[in-house]
């Protein structure tokens, strides 16, 4: 077909037929496409009662001001793979009800600060996928409603004090696979309302805690993938009474020293799977768990990790977790280790470990282990 004309297909009973048609045309769906057309400018002609537009895989490159009139009912708008490097102020004026913009899959480096102008009912907004190498901040001051903003894939650097301004409602932010190395610790001001915050796959070298503190009401974080080594005491505290579900794995983590201090009975979700941990945080106060994932860790089943196994009876959880070391236990579930070398519980670095458990608790344990046959170069009677 010659460029201005896309394909709709209609069915009278058992015949169907595909026509050239001047315009893109709704079918009774409200669904109006022109996708992988090659157009370098937007078609217009579209029905009023459109509520469904799909105009990616096309070649726009640039879409100018009001380039949608008359479709004010379209709730969602593909502009996908487009090869969009820029969008004027004012674009998509005149769509009051679209809730729903693909700008995904471009080539966008920026934004004009009134390209979303007109939008009052913009609710989820994906531009994952482009060039951007800063966040696009002050372009959200005139789309109150956004609720979801989808940044993934881009090369983000840093995210900079005011990136929030104007989108103070937002609950779902979506970073992963930038490359980000700073969060600023007013970065998220005035992100009272953030629910979700993923920023795995970055470049993170430590939990952004101060900038955490600004979103007291965050349910799901994740840092997954970025190589973040250490985690100290009290990293996620701001968060002890709204975190629901917190990923901290394949990080390269080494080492978690009271970093778990503050979430209480909130935490259902732990994810610690690909790291380098040789031992593990206390989880006895974690008493709402219920996914946790070890798997995958070079775990030292020794002394220190006797509260993990004791923890492990106690609760009514699937536990991946596995031992590393000693060679002799290597591949055993750490659920499936009865029995744990010599405890000498007058020493500090061992009193550290014990989650609260007493003596009486891990000498009893240890010697109904024993008594019941556990044999084996790895296991010692208690002293």
């Amino acid at each position: 077909s010659p460029e201005g004309y896309c394909l709709l297909g209609l069915s009278f009973g058992s015949i169907n037929s595909t026509f050239p048609l001047p315009t893109c045309l709704q079918a009774e769906t409200h669904h109006s496409s022109c996708e992988n057309r090659g157009h370098t400018k937007v078609p217009r002609g579209f029905s009023a009662s459109t509520r469904l537009l799909d105009l990616r895989g096309n070649n726009f490159h640039y879409i100018p001001s009001n380039s949608f009139p008359g479709v004010a009912q379209v709730v969602s708008l593909h502009l996908q793979r487009c090869k969009i490097v820029d969008v004027e102020g004012g674009a998509f004026s005149g769509m009051k009800g679209l809730i729903y913009l693909y700008l995904s899959e471009n080539e966008l480096t920026s934004l004009s600060p009134d390209a979303f102008k007109g939008l009052p009912k913009l609710t989820y907004l994906h531009l994952e996928k482009n060039r951007f190498t800063s966040f696009p901040k002050g372009v959200f001051k005139l789309v109150p409603s956004l609720l979801a903003l989808h940044l993934e894939n881009n090369s983000i650097t840093k995210l900079e004090p005011g990136i929030m301004t104007g989108a103070e409602g937002l609950r779902a932010l979506y970073l992963t696979g930038n490359a980000i190395v700073h969060v600023s610790p007013r970065a998220l001001y005035q992100a009272n309302d953030l629910d979700m915050l993923h920023l795995g796959g970055n470049k993170l070298k430590e939990v952004p805690t101060e900038a955490l503190s600004k979103a007291g009401n965050l349910r799901d974080l994740r840092l997954s993938g970025n190589s973040i080594r250490w985690i100290g005491s009290n990293a996620f505290k701001p968060l002890g009474r709204s975190l629901k579900e917190l990923y901290l794995n394949n990080m390269g983590l080494e080492k978690v020293s009271g970093a778990l201090a503050g979430l209480g009975p909130g935490l259902r979700s732990l994810f610690l799977e690909g790291n380098q941990l040789e031992e593990v945080p206390d989880f006895h106060p974690l008493t709402a768990l219920e996914v946790i994932n070890l798997a995958d860790n070079p775990l030292m089943c020794d002394c220190p990790l006797l509260p993990l196994r004791m923890w492990i009876e106690k609760v009514n959880l699937k536990v991946r977790a596995t031992c590393a070391n000693p060679p002799e236990l290597r591949g055993r579930r750490v659920k499936d280790v009865h029995g744990f070398k010599a405890f000498n519980l007058q020493t500090k670095k061992q009193k550290k470990h014990t989650w609260g458990y007493s003596e009486r608790d891990i000498v009893l344990f240890t010697e109904v282990n024993w008594k019941n046959g556990v044999r084996g170069s790895m296991v010692t009677k208690p002293v």
